[in-house]
């Protein structure tokens, strides 16, 4: 049996001996071992893997690329940056990119359709949506930021002309993306040869060892006390009066083209895959039991396939920004998730996605919480929706 034929039968089959398989088994390479035999490069961010991803794909300024109206807004720029017309597709609460939804909006400007996994859930409709962009021929960007853990190998996003991922969301490293060519007309030598830039890596150094000694809510405080105690301004899209995403979300052109930080790169190689996974899974289902009977409380993600990995328990509830600040009050890692609308972008008739964008709390179930962590969380956010 091949090493290839081998790796693909440890994620196969039920999930209990699926891991059990990996925890005798977890390999040297860490993280950087889901990638082994493919063409994969290391970029600063991913968003850095996006800007360069643009490049290979030889998309020209004024080229037309579909994305998802479901977005964070980061992943969009870079794609606004290389002079692309970004129009959005929409996508409602099944969190399906629907290839029939998405075919009536090409046009003869249209060379590319970007996707999106979302919350570590493979996108069910990936086979239709290759043929979609062969019949068309177009490009497919198959973001996999938040599936990094899924799929019947890990490090999926094989479907894609390229591919792209993210380090931080699932293993506390400074930054890191990964640029993964999957297209055979596609060739790239070194897509990331300008170093790390030094100062924002000390920035990161910095904020992550502050973090670790005053907790996230005191780290907070202490930015706001030397900002003279006042709170951070929201930006606005003032033409339509939607919040901003956070200005450091915008793609920073001088950061195009530079490589991974030494401090994302070494300790991916330490971190263990199987044990992420196992204890991902496990809180996610104890998160689905104890959130069953929880009045004004959805899962976006009802159920979870034996391929999937999460990435966090994504809810929707009402007053999401009051629920969210009486959780981060009580010290839990819950975000308003995907909050704010990219200024750049064209929200018509995208209502969908903008009530999944108002509404969605994600919470935190890493492989560094307990079950224990998990019970607490579900009863601060209870207290939370009682007000």
């Amino acid at each position: 049996m091949s090493s290839d034929t081998h790796e693909t039968a440890l994620y196969c089959g039920d999930p209990p001996m699926q891991f059990a398989n990996l925890f005798r088994r977890d390999p040297a390479g860490g993280y950087t071992a889901l990638f082994r035999k493919r063409p994969v490069f290391w970029s600063f961010n991913t968003r850095v893997a996006i800007r360069a991803a643009c490049d290979l794909l030889a998309l020209q300024p004024g080229d037309e690329v579909l994305v998802p109206a479901y977005n964070c807004g980061s992943e969009v720029d870079p794609l606004i940056d290389a002079g692309l017309s970004v129009r959005l597709y929409p996508v409602s609460d099944n969190l399906l990119a629907d290839p029939d939804r998405i075919a009536p909006l090409i046009t003869e400007r249209t060379r590319a359709i970007y996707v999106t996994h979302y919350f570590g859930v493979i996108q069910p409709s990936l086979t239709g949506l290759r043929a979609l962009c062969d019949r068309h021929g177009l490009r497919l960007i198959e973001d996999c930021a938040l599936s990094l853990l899924s799929g019947q190998t890990p490090a999926e996003g094989r479907v894609g002309d390229v591919s792209v991922f993210c380090f931080y969301k699932f293993v506390p490293v400074l930054g890191g993306g990964a640029l993964v060519i999957n297209a055979p007309d596609l060739h790239a030598e070194h897509p990331f040869t300008r170093p790390p830039p030094r100062k924002m890596v000390t920035k990161m150094l910095l904020r992550a060892g502050l973090g670790n000694v005053l907790g996230t809510a005191r780290l907070k405080g202490l930015v706001q006390a030397l900002r003279g105690g006042e709170q951070i301004p929201v930006d606005m899209c003032p033409e339509r009066e939607l919040e901003d995403i956070p200005s450091h979300y915008y793609f920073d052109p001088a950061l195009r083209s530079t490589r991974m930080s030494a401090f994302a790169a070494r300790p991916l190689r330490a971190f263990s895959v199987s044990e992420a996974i196992a204890t991902r899974r496990a809180n996610w289902e104890r998160y689905r039991e104890l959130l069953a009977d929880v009045a004004g409380v959805r899962m976006l993600v009802p159920e979870l396939t034996v391929d999937s990995c999460p990435l966090n328990m994504p809810v929707l509830v009402e007053e999401r920004d009051r629920v969210v600040q009486a959780l981060q009050h009580g010290g839990i890692g819950a975000t308003p998730w995907w909050a704010g609308f990219n200024r750049n972008l064209d929200w018509t008739g995208q209502a969908e996605a903008m009530a999944l964008k108002n509404d969605a709390v994600s919470l935190p179930l890493h492989q560094y919480l307990s079950e224990a962590h998990v019970d607490y969380i579900v009863s601060e956010l209870k207290r939370a929706l009682q007000g």
